[in-house]
């Protein structure tokens, strides 16, 4: 694509605008969402797209503009500037999302139709143009070849985050536990019974520590909480999934960058990567913050990793689910 008159102060412009913003992040280059890029260059970036951003793509492209002029300027300047920098917009996690969420393939084939066509019927100039408020909208996408994809499948990494979602929900809503029991029994089950992920180590924290809004409900209804835990395994496996792939990029010619708009998704990451238990200090008091760290320290030795069997943790779902059904009637 032919990127006509690019001055120096748009571009600037939409940089700035996207650290401002806080939407694009990586272990490394940018772990408090403020990219640089120093020591990776000759490196292809490939930058992981989350269902809120694709969303947004898929209604601009479908409808030609979106009514929320921040969501608007965030969309098109991560276009523009992916495009500009020549790295490759990649929707395959959320429009996986998509799929299970249909339980087909159907829908989420129809959206990776329309973000594909969205980069062949329009430029880089114009979303730069309507990032910086020099117009409102493109025309709707239009296309005659749809082609299926693949994109509904049984992910282990979701069933092990579902899986702690249903525990934290539980441990969550058990009134009878003090906070620090809650701590001490979903690390010593996570060790017992399947792998240890960090970022959900600090969702439970702030999720614990009344920071997140994640649970917040009128009443303890199951499919309420049950729809809660779906979401949230989802966050969750966006940024498992990406570990997996930036864990071992000193080896690989491909970086993988990661951006979303989820707020608790961004503090998650963020609080992960200061590798600091500096937080429970901060959400809980040195008295039972100290009381947590120690937990941690006791529970989460170096061990033989468990066999994930998919028809195991299928069966541990089911029995968790009635475990929760069963404290929300309490």
């Amino acid at each position: 694509m032919n990127i006509v008159e690019i001055k120096e102060s748009e571009l600037k412009e939409i940089t700035l605008f996207l650290i401002e913003k806080k939407v694009i992040f990586h272990p490394n280059i940018s772990p408090d969402g403020v990219p640089d890029f120093s020591g990776y260059q000759g490196k292809d970036f490939v930058l992981i797209l989350d269902r809120n951003l694709l969303v947004r793509i898929i209604r601009l492209a479908n409808t030609g503009e979106l009514k929320d002029i921040d969501s608007l300027k965030v969309v098109t300047s991560i276009l523009f500037w992916s495009q500009f920098n020549n790295i490759t917009l990649t929707s395959g996690l959320a429009l996986s999302e998509y799929a299970h969420y249909h339980k087909g393939n159907e829908q989420a084939s129809f959206e990776n139709n329309v973000f594909l066509e969205i980069f062949k019927q329009n430029n880089p100039r114009m979303w730069l143009d309507i990032s910086l408020g020099k117009r409102q909208s493109i025309p709707k996408i239009n296309f005659d070849l749809k082609v299926d994809f693949e994109f509904y499948n049984e992910d282990d990494h979701f069933k092990m985050h579902y899986l702690e979602m249903l525990k934290i929900s539980q441990l969550f809503f058990d009134r009878e536990l003090a906070v620090v029991d809650k701590f001490e029994k979903y690390y010593q089950w996570i060790y017992d019974n399947i792998l240890i992920c960090k970022y959900t180590t600090y969702y439970a924290a702030i999720l614990f520590g009344g920071k997140s809004k994640t649970l917040n409900i009128e009443k303890r209804d199951f499919d309420e909480v049950n729809k809660k835990c779906i979401n949230q395994a989802w966050d969750l496996t966006y940024l498992s999934i990406w570990s997996t792939l930036y864990y071992y990029e000193d080896e690989s010619d491909t970086i993988y960058l990661f951006a979303t708009l989820d707020k608790e998704l961004k503090e998650v990451f963020m609080l992960t990567h200061k590798e600091s238990l500096e937080v429970y200090i901060q959400l809980f008091g040195a008295k039972e913050g100290g009381r947590i760290i120690d937990i941690l320290a006791r529970i989460y030795l170096s061990r033989e990793k468990p066999e994930v069997i998919p028809e195991k943790l299928d069966e541990m779902i089911n029995n968790e689910i009635i475990v929760l059904q069963e404290v929300l009637n309490r």
